[in-house]
């Protein structure tokens, strides 16, 4: 019984993998849907207070996003995606007598609208595994955000901010119509996303405690899953 299953697993992989090899797999004209999760790098005013006070893992948190999107050509193809995330950031520290640590978290929910390039695409030779290129823009609203216990300065709640991202995607097509892909992305906010703004005599004067960078930032490491419908 054991050498009839490990048969069966042999056979089974091994199809896979020819399958995967046959490189045959046309991704011209379909649409495809999917869900994509992982770790998330928060880099906001005031995060290096989280480095300082000897809890820098507290920036990584989790997020998770809905994928739909069309295949235009072999080369090109766009994508809308709509995540959620559990975001960690900090008020002003440098600037309170007490020099205390005033981390507070909130909840978003971004969309962007992206455009793709398959390098692979590009090529005779389309093979299961492709490597793209993206830049998109799109929306981050802001919310639930905890108290920071900071003695002055206070946080927006709720807050919408403009976004940017660029970031590469590694695909593989197990089958013909699904795949699985690792997708790393840095994305920027306007500089209200994470409630905070500073003001225009803290832009100018370059108060220690406020990074002096016009965008919240965010590091996204991503593992994905897509369908692919039939061409139309």
């Amino acid at each position: 019984m054991k050498k009839t299953v490990l048969t069966g697993l042999i056979l089974l992989f091994g199809g896979l993998t020819l399958v995967a090899q046959s490189g045959q797999y046309s991704h011209e004209g379909h649409f495809y849907a999917g869900i994509q999760q992982g770790p998330m790098l928060n880099i906001y005013e005031n995060y290096f207070s989280y480095v300082e006070n000897k809890k820098p893992l507290d920036l990584i948190t989790f997020q998770a996003a809905l994928v739909g999107g069309y295949d235009v050509n072999e080369m090109f193809g766009v994508r809308l995606t709509a995540g959620y995330a559990k975001n960690a950031a900090a008020c002003n520290t440098h600037n309170t007598s007490a020099h205390g640590f005033y981390p507070y978290t909130f909840s978003s929910i971004n969309v962007f609208a992206d455009a793709i390039l398959d390098l692979q695409g590009m090529s005779d030779r389309l093979t299961a595994f492709r490597i793209k290129l993206y830049g998109g823009l799109g929306l981050g609203h802001s919310f639930n955000m905890t108290d920071s216990q900071h003695p002055w300065q206070a946080v927006q709640d709720p807050s919408t901010a403009f976004g940017f991202r660029l970031g590469g995607i590694a695909e593989y097509n197990i089958f013909e119509n699904f795949a699985m892909y690792l997708d790393v992305c840095g994305e920027a906010y306007s500089d209200e996303y994470n409630g905070l703004l500073p003001s225009l005599k803290d832009q100018t004067d370059v108060y220690e405690g406020y990074g002096g960078f016009p965008f919240d930032l965010r590091g996204l490491i991503s593992i994905g899953f897509i369908y692919r419908f039939g061409q139309f």
